[in-house]
Order: structure tokens, then sequence, then C-alpha cells
């Protein structure tokens, strides 16, 4: 993801699992009570469960990240 690049809100019809390799991005899930964002750094992974709304951000320096359905 390109720096301060933003995903609005989406969702995957699987589970994704996202391995950040270089930057940050911050995630969150609008849809929910609990919506805080989370920000995540290299060598987290980040597990996002099949049809659940997320809302995606880079950070100023932009994100690489693997990503696996």
């Amino acid at each position: 993801m390109s720096r301060n690049a933003h995903y609005p809100p989406h969702s995957h019809a699987g589970l994704t699992t996202h391995l950040i390799t270089k930057g940050e991005l911050t995630l969150w899930y609008p849809d929910e009570d609990d919506r805080e964002k989370v920000k995540y750094g290299v060598g987290e992974r980040v597990d996002v469960d099949a049809g659940r709304v997320h809302e995606v951000w880079a950070g100023a320096q932009g994100c690489t990240y693997v990503i696996g359905e």
C-alpha cells in the first residue's frame, strides 16, 4: 500500500491473513460496537474473519504485507 493509502469499509468471502513486512497499517471494524482502531507493524499478523467488515489505512511510510485468503 502506498503511504497514507486508504481502503474503505469492505469484507472478503474467506478468512484473510495479513503479515506486515514493512511499514504499518491501521485497521478497524466500523460496524462493531467495540471499534477501536488498532495499528500493526513489522512482524505482526492480523487475521480477519470471512464477511467481517473492516477499513484499513497505511502509515506515513506505506505498508508492505503478504495477504493470504
